[in-house]
């Protein structure tokens, strides 16, 4: 489907004259992702399932790739204001600029499996988290699947050490988790929106990057790089958004359905990304990127002490020791 186009999904009312008379409630959908990424898998569920079960009460419109709002951080303010009514985001810029009690969830080399990192969300500690963004205007509706294990990007060189970030210009999300990282392997950080990426990429404006590999391929940086390197160094979480005001101004029924369409989109979001993350590696293998294992791992975990005091000076020793707690009973 072509990015500049809205993807509508519309199903014919079939309860009848009262149903079909009423004017639907459109709620846009908005992700920042092009192609067949898992986020956008799961949002064209969420329009399918919504419009199916409300029997045409709501009409759901699906643009991705950046269409209304440009990054992730700009999308989550689109939801605060109404002009976006649901969309997925990661732990990273939610962390980085709206909670800070989101931090924790991106430390380096905390997550050592996806079910860890969903159990975790669908606990105590990812309900405590959505309890907290109703403050901010949003509700949450429910944890997706994550931006998947991030690995470290580069034209410069392949990553085997530590040293070998020494001197990149690394762009990273809008998080002080990542900035500290890079920082902490002698890397240079460039906190820079995502829909600024691909051309800075493509320039040399920076030397390389951090990106799970499906979003390699679904935003094609595949095109402008060179190396990719399984450092497996961080999984953000996704959080599903909705404007809470709007969500309550719903009538009940409307309600559920809309937590049941989301719920079907969040199981299609983790599915989506299991699948294709296999697929995908072979797939940037094929168009001439080097994919390289890393083997000693403990080499870059030892480095990330001061990554750890940072975010515990911003969310407290006891959200820390909390998520920690919950990290460890999740293995």
């Amino acid at each position: 489907m072509a990015a500049g186009l809205a993807a509508v999904v519309v199903v014919l009312a079939g309860g009848g004259r009262a149903a079909a008379a009423q004017t639907p409630v459109v709620l846009k959908v908005a992700t920042v992702n092009a192609g067949e990424s898992p986020r956008n898998t799961a949002a064209y569920e969420f329009a399918r399932v919504v419009m199916e079960k409300s029997r045409g009460r709501i009409k759901a419109e699906v643009f991705i790739n950046n269409q209304l709002a440009r990054g992730e951080g700009a999308t989550l303010e689109g939801v605060q204001l109404g002009t976006i009514d649901v969309a997925p985001v990661g732990s990273a810029p939610i962390g980085g600029i709206f909670e800070p009690a989101y931090l924790p969830l991106d430390l380096p080399f905390l997550w050592s499996s996806r079910e860890q990192v969903w159990t975790v969300m669908d606990g105590p500690v990812g309900q405590e988290l959505f309890k907290k963004m109703e403050a901010k205007g949003v509700k949450g509706l429910c944890f997706g699947g994550g931006w998947g294990f991030r690995n470290m990007q580069s034209n410069k060189r392949p990553i085997y050490t530590p040293d070998d970030m020494k001197g990149q210009t690394i762009r990273v999300q809008e998080s002080p988790i990542y900035v500290a990282m890079m920082k902490q392997l002698g890397a240079n950080p460039v906190p820079m929106p995502w829909g600024e990426v691909y051309l800075a990429m493509k320039q040399g404006t920076v030397d390389g990057m951090e990106t799970p590999v499906f979003t390699v391929v679904s935003d094609k940086f595949y095109e402008v790089t060179k190396y990719y390197s399984l450092t497996r160094h961080t999984y953000p979480p996704i959080s599903w958004f909705t404007n809470l005001k709007k969500y309550q101004a719903l009538p009940a029924d409307l309600r559920q359905i809309v937590d049941e369409a989301a719920t079907a989109a969040c199981a299609m979001d983790r599915k989506a990304e299991v699948e294709k993350e296999k697929t995908d590696l072979e797939f940037i293998k094929k168009a001439g990127v080097q994919v390289n294992e890393v083997k000693d791992l403990k080499a870059f975990q030892d480095r990330m002490g001061p990554a750890y005091d940072l975010v515990t000076t911003k969310v407290g020793k006891e959200w820390m020791d909390r998520v920690l707690a919950a990290v460890r009973a999740a293995k």
